[in-house]
């Protein structure tokens, strides 16, 4: 009886062993094995929208979003790429993606402080790039509001080849002195109305870049209030989703919790059109308070957990998204001397 007893509790901790495997995944940052983790595979297929919650400028950021997005690209076919921020920032990603120019890069917001690992991971997205057929290629989307130093880089890029209407000139001049002088800026709403006054005045030819500053400037996402962006960036996915496309989404954290009524990620997922369509992983670091459960899950610095909704202990992460990314001991973004 007592070989029997312990015959099928050893039984158990085989299974439970071979259960708390499968839901963690070890990741080697530099070399991540997506391909092997069947569980997240599974969840990915048939979803339309796999949206990453970031803790913003921790040095992971950049790593993870690049090698998940290639592998999003290699497997699933995902082209696009949502960012917490608006067209104009797009547009510097896109053209960089295009033409291998760090100039645009950085201008970036994350480029222009110098951050060396969002530098050398969008290194690593354009030489990717440069290898897809045009059906693949990158493409990145601006659901959010407009800053700087982006802004002002996309308008003054967008009005150079009309340089030599003086009028325009004089407009791209004081861009171009702001843009030397002005630093990291959030809210940049009493500088865009200011555009559209100038801009409304100038001889600009309909053409695709006139088409593009409009539609920067005419941007509402301004600094509000986060429900109020958060619902506006879920009507410009809307906007954006007219074909038949997966996306791929690196959001702040509080924006892509599945248990925030009012954010993106529940918007969406409790839409009808995207009910269940959006597969949430959440960034948790356990040096946290609030993360300390994860703590005990594994030994590796960073690894990926499927949150199992039926046990009680996990409840309200469950709540937030189906699987963890969980870091330990991980550095925040470092700047270039």
């Amino acid at each position: 009886m007592k070989l029997l007893s312990l015959i099928f509790a050893l039984a158990n901790l085989s299974f439970l062993s071979a259960f708390a495997q499968d839901s963690v995944y070890c990741v080697d940052l530099h070399q991540p094995d997506f391909e092997q983790y069947t569980l997240l595979n599974q969840g990915i297929e048939g979803k339309k929208l796999i949206m990453l919650g970031e803790m913003h400028y921790m040095a992971a950021n950049s790593t993870i979003q690049t090698g998940l997005w290639i592998y999003l690209n290699q497997r699933f076919g995902v082209r696009h790429l949502l960012i917490e921020f608006g067209q104009a920032e797009a547009y510097l990603y896109n053209q960089y993606l295009q033409t291998g120019d760090e100039w645009y890069i950085n201008h970036t917001f994350q480029g222009f402080s110098g951050y060396v690992e969002f530098i050398s991971a969008w290194r690593k997205l354009y030489e990717y790039n440069l290898g897809l057929d045009s059906s693949k290629k990158l493409v990145v989307n601006g659901l959010d509001l407009e800053r700087d130093p982006g802004l002002s880089a996309t308008m003054y890029k967008l009005l150079s080849p009309y340089q030599a209407d003086p009028e325009i000139n004089n407009l791209r001049d004081s861009i171009k002195a702001r843009l030397d002088t002005i630093g990291v800026e959030r809210d940049t709403k009493e500088y865009i109305y200011h555009l559209r006054s100038r801009v409304s005045t100038l001889p600009l030819p309909d053409d695709e870049n006139k088409q593009i500053i409009n539609d920067i400037l005419n941007n509402q996402s301004f600094v509000s209030s986060m429900e109020k962006r958060d619902s506006l960036m879920a009507e410009s996915f809307l906007a954006l989703d007219t074909a038949d496309e997966v996306y791929f989404g690196q959001f702040g954290f509080a924006h892509a919790m599945l248990s925030s009524r009012n954010g993106l990620a529940a918007i969406l997922n409790n839409s009808e059109e995207y009910r269940n369509q959006v597969l949430v992983m959440n960034m948790y670091y356990v040096n946290s308070d609030n993360s300390h459960p994860f703590e005990g899950l594994s030994d590796c610095p960073v690894f990926l957990y499927r949150i199992d909704p039926d046990n009680e202990e996990w409840g309200g992460f469950a709540k937030r998204g189906q699987w963890a990314w969980v870091l330990k001991d991980q550095s925040r973004y470092t700047q270039q001397e």
